[in-house]
């Protein structure tokens, strides 16, 4: 494969591991519009303040369901809230900071606009297990600790996801952190809140541990990554979204973390 040095910024090239490539949208006002493609195909609304080019609130039209992008805060990064009462306390959240690849923001709304279209946004549709497999098929390492938490780690150690084992209601049942960045601390994280869906969160992960190269220029992947970057020359045009196909399960670990009665709605 050629090195990274050998493209010019603007050469378009294939890399993996995605979930080191890099969020891809370096032009702002075209982030929400790939992100929650899904959700506004579905009919939801978006909202844009008068001092921005580029919305940062997406809603269902229940307005119980919102996904907001958050350039404003610390990290600027995007967060997913269901509420039972438009006036009350999220029912659960789902965050995920500035560097997270495009590819998996759209995934997980792609996977939200589905539950919301069929009333499953309160149900554990999926067992635990649909988060996890994806990332023992694909060849992630898995401990568990004196506490019963799980850890899945990528081949090359670079990302870790956490099942927590007894989280409390606002608590994160599943997080992941993708290392290093340019301080040798952590390059982007998500979490989800224990009534997550675990169908959700496995689109997240199916999203993260597929190996299919995504499409950037050579000049928006991360500065200082590319010994751990495997890139290819790609044409000037974004590859089609491939599906995982169901991979033969391997032996399955204990019990997800954090699933207890969820309501139906």
């Amino acid at each position: 494969m050629p090195d990274l040095d050998s493209f010019g910024p603007d050469d378009p090239v294939l890399v993996s591991p995605r979930y080191l490539a890099g969020p891809r949208l370096e032009q702002r006002p075209l982030a929400a519009a790939m992100v929650w493609s899904s959700l506004m195909k579905a009919g939801w609304a978006t909202y844009t303040p008068d001092n921005q080019r580029e919305p940062f609130l997406c809603a269902s039209p229940c307005q119980l369901v919102r996904a907001a992008r958050m350039p404003n805060a610390t990290d600027g990064g995007w967060k997913a809230v269901v509420y039972d009462d438009a006036m009350g306390t999220p029912w659960w959240t789902a965050e995920w900071t500035q560097q997270t690849p495009a590819e998996l923001l759209t995934d997980f709304h792609r996977a939200l606009a589905e539950a919301h279209a069929t009333g499953a946004l309160h149900s554990p549709t999926s067992p635990a297990a649909a988060v996890y497999l994806p990332l023992l098929n694909a060849g992630w390492s898995h401990m568990v600790d004196e506490r019963g938490n799980q850890t899945f780690t990528s081949p090359d150690r670079l990302a870790t996801v956490t099942g927590h084992r007894r989280p409390s209601h606002g608590g994160d049942a599943w997080s992941l952190s993708v290392f290093p960045d340019t301080t040798g601390g952590c390059r982007w994280s998500a979490r989800f809140s224990k009534q997550v869906p675990c169908a959700l969160v496995a689109a997240f992960t199916t999203s993260l541990a597929d190996t299919t190269p995504v499409y950037r220029s050579a000049g928006q992947l991360p500065k200082g990554l590319g010994s751990y970057l495997v890139t290819e020359p790609a044409p000037p045009c974004a590859p089609a979204r491939s599906d995982a196909g169901a991979a033969s399960a391997p032996v399955l670990p204990t019990a997800g973390p954090g699933q207890g009665t969820a309501r139906c709605r």
